[in-house]
């Protein structure tokens, strides 16, 4: 080949390994939108039913999150805080509470046009005149015909009322309301005895007067009657949906195919501002605004000066605010923080593994998270927390010094420093502080002393733990709901507290769900367990240990029986706060540290973090969610979301680098190898 002939073949050569440097780095330069997008998107929420509300508006969701499933979403049966929260935001009830007054706590008027007015008989007997607002619809669904949510009249209070005394149902506070109001405990044994409920049969205890009108009489005075028509217990049921949803199949597919309907404890039909749109176990539940909701609207007073500049605009408005609630089912704490961290969450409470890097030695937020807006609130809830110790277990029950050893073997303190940070307060007894009936100052005789509990164990039997009729170490079980490792880690450090005295303790882990039936069945030795207020009142703690409410009747799942206990509880329960109902409540609590039922471990107290487009608008901690008073601004909040997630530049640039690098070397060896 000639010298000219080389150097047109090297000039060529040279432009096509040009030509193709080019289009790598074209390639490479296309490919980094792509890339940025794909790495700044990592939201695990699925996306909302829409974008847009009609008006043109921004769609507003609500994001939060649950640890555990529900055991039920029947309004009659469930009676626990996941179930609760998820009920209050789909159901309406006769009453309801001011979402910002708590001293004292308020009710106003729900479903009814106003506060019930009570009525005094001369034989001592009580009477609640109720009428209903009109207009207020279930929601739309197939259980109706055609569809459509029917107007809630008072035939379905009647329905729902007797629905509480139906043996099938197990409404767990059947118990308690049987003794006061007229004919619920004859409607329940002929149903017992018949093995089938008669709903035709009249109740003298829940009188319909008209569509819209209807009493309550009672026994004998009553007053906590009024706290239990905001619960959930008492919102209205549609017989329609609870006969439709069955679990059977029925030809409702697509041309007549057979399709198994849901159960109505997990399809239940409400008037409440959220519907239920999904729910998927141990994932996501899913709320949509009711369009047809107008039960209440946003108060018009009861906040604080400080807020009035985020509260005064909501006033008289209608509720609710967002259009959507999405609810993530998570086992573990530590993602929710995590998720609230990057923005995809709008709160959550400041777990003790994200503890020190949230908050500063002082308890206040870390000036990283005060840059991006967030806020800190401390909230204390109306609940008591302890280890329950079954009264007819054979071992514990008959011997109280052993209860007590145990009890006394307890260092509360040294568990709220571990898994809550020292934020709670010890538990000296069952009533927490700010209901009527905790004894402030009160000083357990039966509280944690390591020395006085060996002694006590040996007076019970077992010197340092010792069985005498084996010679090997008393074994005892304990129940705890072990569905993450918080819960797990704190459940063994009650175990090593309890094994201090020389015993022996097993460790059985339930899912939620499961360890309410064996707490219902009373199918355990110890559990850990607690009580969250459904209003507040002294009666509805002291209710737990009062023996007419062993399941399935109550919820007495110690299945305590003290006379004394009994007559003061009756006492009580039907007397306004006077220094003489003060008295009662603290000789109970007083039993109930001699008799040592329970060992009371803390009084829930923590820190939320609060995203700065979802600022607090309730503060009354009866509320489990408060979802209909919330508000956010989605426009600052995926503003936010962007600026926190946004990935690094480098490593792409590092990796464009490497194309242009990898392109040039391309070029030279190409050039090398046909010289």
């Amino acid at each position: 080949m000639t010298r000219k002939a080389k150097g047109e073949r090297r000039k060529a050569m040279s432009q096509t390994s040009f030509g193709t440097f080019l289009q790598l780095a074209v390639i490479a330069f296309r490919l980094l939108p792509f890339s940025l997008l794909l790495g700044c998107d990592n939201d695990p929420n699925p996306p909302p039913v829409a974008e847009k509300r009609a008006d043109g508006t921004p769609w507003k969701v609500r994001y939060t999150a649950l640890l555990e499933d529900p055991r039920s979403l029947d309004p009659q049966f469930a009676y626990e805080q996941m179930s609760h929260t998820i009920l209050e935001a789909i159901c309406d009830t006769p009453l309801e509470y001011h979402p910002l007054k708590t001293d004292p706590f308020e009710l106003m008027p729900g479903l009814l046009e106003r506060m019930p007015e009570r009525i005094d008989h001369a034989d001592g007997r009580v009477s609640y005149h109720c009428v209903l607002k009109r207009e207020i619809f279930y929601h739309d669904d197939p259980c109706f015909p055609g569809g459509k949510g029917r107007e809630v009249t008072t035939a379905d209070i009647d329905y729902t009322w007797k629905r509480l005394c139906d043996p099938k149902v197990e409404c767990p506070i059947f118990a308690t309301l049987q003794e006061a109001v007229l004919g619920m405990a004859e409607a329940f044994a002929a149903a017992k005895k018949s093995g089938t409920f008669d709903y035709a049969a009249p109740m003298p205890g829940l009188e319909v007067i008209d569509r819209y009108t209807y009493r309550i009489h009672l026994k004998k005075p009553y007053p906590q009657l009024l706290y239990w028509m905001a619960l959930q217990f008492f919102a209205p049921t549609a017989r329609e949906a609870v006969e439709y949803y069955d679990g059977q199949e029925h030809p409702d597919g697509p041309g007549g195919k057979m399709v198994v309907r849901p159960l109505f404890r997990w399809h239940p039909v409400t008037t409440g501002p959220f519907k239920m749109v999904d729910y998927q176990r141990g994932q996501m539940f899913r709320l949509v605004r009711n369009e047809r909701y107008k039960t209440t609207v946003f108060p018009t007073e009861g906040w604080p000066a400080e807020s009035e500049a985020l509260l005064r605009p909501l006033a008289g408005a209608q509720l609710p605010f967002v259009d959507e609630i999405q609810v993530g089912i998570f086992k573990e704490p530590l993602p929710i923080w995590l998720l609230t961290r990057q923005g995809y969450l709008d709160g959550a409470a400041v777990s003790k593994d994200a503890f020190n890097a949230v908050l500063t030695p002082s308890r206040e937020l870390t000036p990283k998270y005060r840059e991006r807006g967030m806020s800190l609130a401390k909230r204390s809830e109306l609940s008591t927390f302890w280890i329950m110790m079954n009264q007819q277990d054979p071992i514990l029950g008959p011997n109280k010094k052993l209860r007590q050893a145990l009890a006394c073997s307890m260092d509360a303190q040294g568990w709220i420093d571990i898994f809550y940070n020292g934020v709670p307060p010890v538990a000296t007894q069952l009533v927490p502080p700010g209901i009527y009936g905790h004894q402030k100052g009160f000083k357990n005789p039966y509280g944690f002393d390591l020395e006085r509990a060996k002694r006590l164990i040996a007076e019970a039997g077992y010197p340092n733990g010792i069985d005498p009729k084996t010679g090997q170490p008393l074994r005892l079980t304990m129940d705890a709901s072990g569905g993450d490792s918080w819960q797990r880690q704190s459940v063994e450090y009650e175990q090593r507290c309890l094994e201090r005295l020389g015993i022996k303790i097993s460790v059985i882990e339930n899912t939620f769900a499961r360890q309410y039936e064996k707490l219902d069945q009373g199918n355990f030795q110890l559990a850990s367990s607690g009580w969250g207020a459904d209003y507040p009142d002294p009666e509805n703690y002291f209710f737990l240990f009062y023996s007419k409410n062993v399941p399935m009747a109550g919820s007495n799942h110690s299945r305590f029986n003290h006379p004394e206990f009994d007559r003061l509880f009756e006492q009580m329960a039907q007397m306004e706060n006077t220094p003489e109902r003060l008295a009662i409540c603290h000789r109970m609590n007083a039993l109930l540290a001699e008799e040592s039922p329970m060992i009371p471990l803390f009084n829930k107290a923590y820190f939320t973090v609060v995203q700065p487009w979802a600022p607090r608008t309730n503060s009354n901690e009866m509320l489990e969610g408060g979802y209909k008073y919330t508000v956010t601004e989605p426009v600052l909040r995926e503003q936010k979301r962007r600026e926190w997630n946004q990935k690094p530049l480098w490593p792409l640039a590092v990796g464009l680098l490497g194309v242009i690098a990898a392109g040039a070397y391309g070029v030279r060896w190409n050039q090398r190898r046909n010289l």
